[in-house]
């Protein structure tokens, strides 16, 4: 999704899972950071969303739990001057499991 104004790319997600060169993992976080640097200095938007799956059945692969989400990933990304915060697929999922309630204090 890319949102716009009649000048410019405001913002866009990009997605960070069932995407392997951009997939978290526990051991190897410099894959979505690497990525990260990348999408945001290629593309044009001003502020960019890190657009993740919520809960791991949602998703063929590469959850990134809660946690890891708040002590690894955020931190990673967040002094970026793109971060523009996190999209969650799908609302459904995320009405069931809190996912959003759990990470909020942290985007």
């Amino acid at each position: 999704m890319i949102l716009r104004d009649t000048s410019k790319v405001i913002a866009s997600e990009v997605q960070f899972y069932n995407n392997p060169p951009c997939q978290y993992s526990q051991t190897a976080l410099s894959n979505l950071e690497d990525a990260w640097k990348q999408w945001t200095s290629s593309i044009s938007a001003t502020k960019i969303l890190l657009r993740l799956p919520t809960p791991p059945q949602a998703t063929g692969s590469r959850f990134i739990p809660t946690s890891d989400l708040s002590s690894s990933v955020l931190p990673a990304i967040k002094g970026s001057s793109k971060y523009g915060g996190v999209m969650l697929w799908s609302k459904y999922y995320d009405d069931l499991d809190g996912y959003s309630s759990s990470i909020k204090s942290h985007v």
